[in-house]
């Protein structure tokens, strides 16, 4: 467990809000801001914006990355998967990442740091009105990065890796060994293509990966870094909520997670009553 005692607390966490090529923010966005400003206002805080972006909140540092990062989902994914991204927050033990979707609802952040998982965000929880439901790389998995505390160091371990994404001798085993010998001569060159990590590595892999961020993180990122904890999906309840907002509040006692992630989009009805006046 992390110890607070003697530490500099403002090497501890930063919170990070990663802006869209947008030059304002929209009234939800607004909302999500003044929760973050009211409960989390003291610790450093960071808005990520395009190079090419003129846009300045005064109690925020900027962090600029190339305009290539923003205006889609598929950008913004293409910056997590980058190095550079958590090399700029290096002097931190952790990140918060708050997407102006997002809200907070009480001051326990170091608390959570205290737990000192590589990773917690709201669950994916089991139920029928998940838009999730029935997909195993999914459901009952902790992944939503929206709203979510990473450790720095693990994460760069494991966009550094020099782990095999496909382990070339396995695949051999699986995809060609039963096959005629003529067949296999033919794909030997494929097999010494597998054995180069500079075409079967971590970065190979993100750069043909076409599903979200937060499935990386749920299914393959321990693939990278074994020692990769995840907090699990009773401990990350507590941490945030994302959709089916009122069965998680039931299953918490009735009790608000220190967060949530896309409040407006599932169930804002719910959510309003907590809102800051």
């Amino acid at each position: 467990m992390f110890n607070l005692e003697g530490s500099d607390k403002s090497k501890l966490v930063a919170i990070v809000v990663v802006l869209s090529n947008r030059s304002y923010l929209t009234p939800s966005e607004e909302i999500s801001l003044k929760h973050l400003r009211h409960y989390l206002g003291k610790y450093d805080k960071y808005i990520v914006i395009p190079k090419g972006l003129e846009f300045d909140l005064t109690d925020f540092s900027v962090k600029r990355f190339d305009d290539n990062y923003f205006g889609s989902i598929e950008a913004h994914t293409r910056l997590l998967f980058s190095s550079e991204y958590y090399e700029a927050y290096s002097d931190y033990k952790y990140i918060l990442m708050y997407h102006l979707d997002a809200l907070v609802f009480s001051d326990v952040l170091e608390k959570w740091c205290e737990t000192d998982f590589d990773f917690i965000g709201p669950p994916w929880l089991k139920h029928k009105d998940a838009p999730y439901a029935g997909n195993p790389e999914y459901e009952g998995k902790v992944g939503n990065g929206g709203f979510s505390l990473r450790k720095v160091s693990s994460f760069l371990k494991i966009l550094n890796s020099s782990k095999y994404a496909i382990n070339p001798n396995e695949y051999w085993k699986k995809y060609q060994a039963h096959k005629r010998f003529r067949k296999r001569i033919l794909n030997f060159p494929e097999i010494m293509l597998m054995k180069s990590h500079r075409y079967n590595n971590v970065r190979w892999e993100l750069d043909q990966w076409n599903k979200s961020e937060e499935n990386f993180i749920a299914n393959r990122a321990a693939h990278y870094y074994p020692e990769f904890k995840i907090a699990p999906l009773e401990v990350a309840l507590h941490f945030g909520f994302e959709c089916v907002p009122r069965y998680a509040y039931e299953l918490t006692g009735r009790t608000l997670p220190f967060g949530c992630h896309a409040w407006e989009k599932y169930d804002r009805a719910f959510w309003e009553q907590h809102l800051l006046e």
